[in-house]
């Protein structure tokens, strides 16, 4: 900007001596404008100082309306996806209720959609005969004669007659009597050993004055009647005269634990030798914390007339997480075949070459993705195909199960997935059949009934015993757990062998193997 001092040039035609005056002309005439000038300044200003103010409130409005707006579309934003999220579980739970109000299932199975009819109520053709009362031999039964000696009406004398009613009694003996002995073992001397020599009763127990009969009962009463520890400790006091504490139940399981440990790694080397292990999980809480019980089932082995020939087992593994590497660990070396609900960390584990998938578990997620369809829409032409072909094959001796039959169910499972739709509920039903197709088609292979309802059923004890406790007070506790009810649980899968003795068996086997004082022969003398 140039100076105005320097901008201001008095005319060259002036002359000289009336420079000055000229000068002085030109200041009293800005001198005479400064003053309206001022005032209109001030004018100016009043006017404008309320148009500036007006104007920063508007800014200051316009500022607030505009965060207000970002902030209702943010909330917009929000209420769509939440309304998004509440359509989808209203959806999801509108399908689980539906589910649950049809009957998907005919024990076990899902029913077969080109046969209608149910079966009639009462014992099936081909089922075992369960009525012990028409099998029981009364022959063998002691006899026990009663009469009255006076009428418990009117008083009046009855003399004997020779006509008798029988009726059959089976009962049990509550005997509140304990068996009470101090027990002196002699110190022997074994000349060749070169070692002292002290018999142990069969009854005892090391570290402990409880016999193996309050073991056996106590480990019944938790692991197979799903008692509390407050409850056996009643039970044992008002059906057996014998009183102990909650603290001395919990010591006596965990020395049972420490006897089984042996029988629990045979039990766990066994499944891992075997050609197929059912895996499962299940939730569980240690202190109102979560955590997980891990189960490995073995199928019973059967000769070709039907017979059991070899009981299979189940071990139970407590785990603070659901992760993978708690399998990694169970498998171990196995080559065993792990059929399974689908969940990634097993085939991550032992390869897609021994995964085999539950046809459950599928047929029951096309039921539940279809339950809102109609019949002759796409989803439910695929689920019915698919419940016919596992019907099918399913309905064939597991022997003749071979190549033929691995060839039909590809065949028919790349048809399904050729199947064009724009349904959301097709591409679900479609992604997992094409991700679980070779599991599927080799479980029906390998199993007699290609799901994993094996490692469902085994779990049930279990859980209800979850149901009931609440879990367990430590991991230690969990894992105790896990051990005695895995013994127990295939020593009840065994029908052919007496379930007290076996565990009686097992129990003293294992404290010889923990206590090698225990094998010597006791003999009783007066």
């Amino acid at each position: 900007m140039r100076n105005p001092a320097q901008a201001f040039r008095i005319p060259a035609h002036i002359p000289h001596e009336q420079q000055l005056t000229y000068c002085i002309g030109i200041i009293e005439k800005h001198r005479a404008e400064v003053t309206p000038i001022r005032q209109q300044l001030s004018d100016c200003d009043q006017y404008h100082r309320p148009l500036l103010k007006q104007t920063k409130e508007l800014q200051e409005k316009y500022e607030k309306e505009k965060k207000e707006k970002e902030q209702w579309k943010e909330s917009y934003e929000k209420a769509q996806q939440e309304i998004t999220d509440l359509h989808k579980q209203i959806e999801k739970l509108t399908k689980t209720e539906n589910r649950l109000n049809q009957a998907l299932f005919a024990h076990g199975n899902f029913h077969h959609p080109q046969k209608e009819g149910k079966k009639n109520a009462g014992g099936q053709e081909g089922h075992k005969d369960t009525n012990r009362d028409a099998r029981r031999d009364t022959g063998t039964f002691a006899r026990q004669r009663v009469h009255a000696s006076h009428c418990g009406k009117c008083g009046n004398p009855l003399g004997r007659v020779a006509s008798v009613k029988e009726k059959t009694l089976i009962d049990i003996t509550i005997s509140t009597t304990l068996i009470e002995v101090v027990l002196q073992s002699e110190r022997q001397w074994c000349g060749n050993c070169q070692q002292e020599v002290n018999a142990k009763s069969p009854q005892t127990l090391p570290f402990t004055e409880y016999g193996i009969n309050t073991f056996l009962m106590i480990l019944l009463m938790r692991f197979r009647g799903n008692q509390s520890v407050n409850n056996i400790s009643e039970n044992l006091f008002y059906g057996f005269g014998l009183r102990l504490s909650c603290s001395v139940i919990l010591s006596i399981l965990n020395q049972a634990k420490t006897f089984l440990q042996g029988k629990y790694d045979e039990l766990v080397q066994a499944i891992q030798d075997g050609e197929v292990m059912y895996n499962d999980e299940t939730g569980w809480m240690i202190k109102g914390d979560k955590a997980y019980m891990w189960i490995m089932v073995s199928a019973d082995k059967e000769d070709a007339e039907g017979n059991i020939k070899e009981t299979g087992k189940t071990v139970y593994v407590a785990a603070e997480t659901r992760g993978g590497g708690i399998f990694k660990e169970m498998y171990g070396a196995s080559k065993a075949k792990s059929m399974h609900d689908g969940y990634s960390c097993y085939a991550g584990i032992t390869g897609e070459e021994n995964c085999l998938y539950c046809w459950a578990h599928m047929l029951r997620f096309a039921f539940e993705e279809t339950v809102n369809c109609a019949a002759e829409q796409p989803g439910c032409v695929i689920r019915d195909r698919l419940v016919i072909l596992y019907q099918s094959i399913r309905e064939q001796p597991l022997g003749i199960r071979g190549e033929k039959e691995a060839t039909r169910m590809r065949e028919e499972i790349v048809a399904l997935l050729a199947i064009e739709a724009t349904d959301e509920t097709v591409r679900h039903i479609q992604h997992r059949l094409n991700t679980q197709k070779e599991g599927l088609i080799l479980a029906l292979l390998v199993t007699e009934d290609g799901t994993n309802n094996l490692s469902e059923r085994e779990f049930r004890k279990l859980v209800i015993s979850r149901y009931i406790s609440f879990g367990s007070a430590s991991f230690d506790g969990m894992v105790t757990t896990a051990v005695l009810s895995s013994v127990l649980q295939t020593i009840h899968r065994d029908t052919q062998r007496p379930f007290i003795p076996t565990l009686q068996t097992y129990l003293t086997q294992g404290i010889q193997e923990e206590y090698p004082q225990y094998k010597h022969p006791p003999s009783f003398a007066l």
